[in-house]
């Protein structure tokens, strides 16, 4: 997708291959500020947006993969200009139907990935289970995501191996463990390092950072700030947080 590379351009990366680290680039020259909380099961991340305020949350509770995903996910809705949104487990990673959400998928996935970088990668290569984790591995993503970018990118047209990697990923985990056996180390940058409640700089110290990191109630938090607790919840509703965090 041009817009991801684009951006991978504009915040100075290039495209030749991983993000030296997906978080510290978003908030960097990416220009948003990433929450990271433990979400439940029903929320995978979010963008909101309010005037020149755009916060990305990502699930804390999710794999290390996932989260990466994620972010990337909602960094293209940011980056592509889409309403602010929640989105569950099944709008990142499940099969889209709602336009903006295939198109910040594909975005993360350029992004996270470029294809020239992919294909470059995969030329010459014999393509087996053990090649996908290792693709994986080297970007910080899921087997899967790693094995569904080869065929996005056109480095992998084969029907019958692209079937027997879904088979061996999807049905029989055969992926699992391949990383630790061949000695190839999980990425490790500052969103795998990051424990819940994590957040950027810009909201540490105020009345909103306290809330979201749940330090104070909405109620105690209005009391500092001094407004009341009605219109507290009515800014936090104005931002979409009221379906993130406790309003009590």
């Amino acid at each position: 997708m041009r817009e991801a590379r684009r951006a991978r351009l504009d915040m100075g990366f290039g495209l030749e291959g991983p993000l030296p680290d997906l978080l510290e680039a978003v908030e960097g020259p990416g220009g948003v500020q990433v929450v990271v909380l433990d979400l439940g099961d029903d929320v995978a991340g979010a963008y909101l947006q309010r005037g020149g305020l755009a916060l990305l949350f990502v699930n804390g509770d999710n794999a290390a993969v996932r989260q990466r995903f994620t972010l990337a996910h909602e960094f293209g809705h940011c980056r592509l200009g889409h309403a602010s949104v929640i989105d569950r487990p099944s709008d990142v990673f499940g099969a889209q139907h709602d336009p903006a959400e295939v198109a910040a998928n594909y975005f993360a996935a350029e992004f996270l990935m470029p294809g020239p970088a992919v294909r470059r990668w995969a030329r010459g290569r014999r393509l087996t289970l053990d090649e996908v984790v290792r693709l994986a591995a080297g970007y910080g993503v899921s087997a899967k995501a790693a094995r569904i970018r080869l065929e996005t990118s056109e480095a992998l047209r084969d029907r019958d191996l692209l079937a027997r990697l879904d088979a061996e990923i999807d049905d029989e985990g055969l992926h699992l463990g391949i990383a630790g056996w061949f000695g190839w180390p999980d990425l490790r940058d500052t969103l795998a390092a990051a424990s819940p409640p994590r957040l950027p700089a810009a909201l540490r110290e105020t009345a909103l950072g306290a809330v979201l990191a749940g330090d104070l109630t909405v109620a105690q938090a209005a009391a500092r700030s001094g407004r009341t607790a009605d219109e507290l919840r009515r800014a936090l509703a104005d931002l979409g947080l009221d379906r993130l965090v406790p309003m009590g």
